[in-house]
């Protein structure tokens, strides 16, 4: 089964984005597909922080970049 995402990565040059993965995906691989460092972003899930290590789940996800990356 396929997890659908709609992905906003606010704070970042990077618009909306549509995403489709694999159940039982990380939030920490959704980064690694979308070439973004965990280091520097907070993932939110209907505006709740979620752990890297956490299962992605179908719907909308903010990505919020909290370090400079330049």
């Amino acid at each position: 089964m396929k997890i659908r995402l709609n992905i906003e990565v606010l704070n970042s040059d990077v618009s909306g984005k549509k995403l489709e993965v694999s159940e039982g995906t990380t939030y920490e691989k959704v980064l690694e597909i979308l070439d973004i460092n965990q280091e520097t972003v907070l993932i939110l899930k209907e505006g709740q922080a979620v752990p890297f290590d956490g299962m992605a789940v179908s719907g909308n996800l903010t990505i919020m970049c909290i370090a400079s990356q330049g």
